[in-house]
C-alpha cells in the first residue's frame, strides 16, 4: 500500500541564490547561495540542465530510499491514477530563492522540441511566497518590441529595457507559458510548479551590473523559442472562504488554502496531489508536515488534510 510520501529536497546552488530556504526547513547555512530546492522531481537531464541529479527519493516510511522513478515503475496506476500513461512523473515542483535576479531566459515550446528532441518543453507558474518591498519580476516584452530589437541586444544589459517589469507581492500568481521571456527579480521567493523539464536558454545574466562570473548563454536557441505576444494574466477564483483556484493549465492546476485550524476543503476529484506547506503545520493522513514540507499523496491514497496551526498550503493536481 502506498501512503503520503515525503521526498528528499534536491538543493541547487546558484549565483543568484541566497539562504532564505533555511526558513523553510532546507539544509542551507547562513551565507549560502542556494537558489532552488527541487521538492518533487523525476528528470533525465539534458545538456541544458542546471543540476547534476534530477530524481527525488522517498525519506519516510517503508519506501524510504526509493526513487520516484522506481515507484512509477512498480506502482504506476496506484501512484499516478489516470496519469499512469506517463513513464516519468509529469510535474516538477520547486522552491526558488532569488537573492539577486535570475538570468533573463526562455524555455522551449512544443514546436521547438519537435525539431530538437534533445530538449524538453517547459511551462511554469510562480506563486509568490515572499517579496521584499518594491520587488519585481520580468515577464514578457514591452509594447512595440520587435524581434530585431532582441536579436540586437541579446547578451547585453540593453536587453533589459525591452522587458515588462511587474511589481509582486506575497500571494500573487504568475503563469509563464513556454516561450515567455522572464526572470525573477531580486528579493523574491516563489513556489514553482512546472512541466518536467530543466531546459533553460539564457539571453543575459546580469554580468555587468552584478559582476557575476560568466555562464554560457544560448542566444540562438532562445531567439528560436521566443513568443512576442503578451503572456496571459492569471486570475484567481474564490472557491470558498479559505480556498482560491490560482491557475488551471493544460498540464496542472493549483489551489491555495489559507486555513485556520481545521480540515482543508481539498479538491474532490480523483488523482494524485502534491501539497506544499508554506506556513504553519498540517497533518496529511498520518504525516505531520511543517513549513517548507512538500507531500506527495498517491492517487490510490485519499487523505484528509488538517491544519494543526493556521496554515497556507498549495494543493497541486494534474489537469483533467
Amino acid at each position: 500500500m502506498l501512503y503520503p510520501l515525503i521526498l528528499q529536497p534536491i538543493l541547487a546552488p546558484k549565483p543568484w541564490g541566497g539562504d532564505r530556504l533555511a526558513t523553510y526547513g532546507k539544509a542551507v547555512a547562513s551565507g549560502d547561495r542556494v537558489g532552488e530546492s527541487w521538492e518533487v522531481a523525476d528528470l533525465d537531464l539534458d545538456e541544458f540542465g542546471t543540476v547534476p541529479f534530477g530524481k527525488s527519493q522517498v525519506v519516510n516510511g517503508p519506501l524510504e530510499g526509493e526513487t520516484l522513478r522506481g515507484l512509477i515503475t512498480e506502482h504506476g496506476v496506484e501512484l499516478l491514477g489516470t496519469a499512469a500513461r506517463f513513464k516519468e512523473f509529469p510535474l516538477l515542483v520547486k522552491l526558488l530563492d532569488a537573492r539577486e535576479p535570475l538570468s533573463v531566459q526562455v524555455h522551449p515550446t512544443s514546436d521547438y522540441v519537435a525539431h530538437h528532441p534533445d530538449t524538453h518543453m517547459k511551462t511554469e507558474s510562480w506563486y509568490v511566497v515572499e517579496a521584499e518591498p518594491e520587488a519585481v519580476i520580468f515577464k514578457g516584452f514591452r509594447p512595440g518590441t520587435q524581434p530585431s530589437d532582441i536579436a540586437r541586444t541579446a547578451g547585453t544589459p540593453e536587453l533589459v529595457r525591452y522587458l515588462q517589469k511587474v511589481p509582486v507581492s506575497a500571494g500573487d500568481i504568475h503563469h509563464l507559458p513556454a516561450g515567455t521571456i522572464h526572470a525573477l527579480g531580486a528579493g523574491v521567493l516563489v513556489a514553482e510548479v512546472q512541466t518536467p523539464s530543466d531546459t533553460t536558454f539564457r539571453l543575459y545574466d546580469w554580468t555587468e551590473e552584478l559582476n557575476r562570473p560568466e555562464r554560457p548563454l544560448q542566444i540562438a536557441e532562445a531567439l528560436a523559442c521566443l513568443d512576442y505576444a503578451d503572456p496571459p494574466q492569471a486570475g484567481p477564483i474564490e472557491l470558498g472562504p479559505a480556498v482560491r483556484s490560482l491557475i488551471h493549465t493544460d498540464h496542472y492546476w493549483i489551489h491555495e488554502h489559507r486555513s485556520p485550524i481545521g480540515t482543508l476543503t481539498t479538491d474532490a476529484s480523483p488523482g494524485l496531489r502534491v501539497f506544499m506547506v508554506l506556513k504553519g503545520t498540517v497533518a496529511i493522513g498520518a504525516v505531520s508536515a511543517g513549513i517548507g514540507s512538500t507531500v506527495l499523496v498517491p492517487a490510490s491514497t485519499p487523505s484528509v488534510v488538517r491544519a494543526e496551526t493556521p496554515a497556507i498550503v498549495l494543493e497541486i493536481g494534474l489537469a483533467r
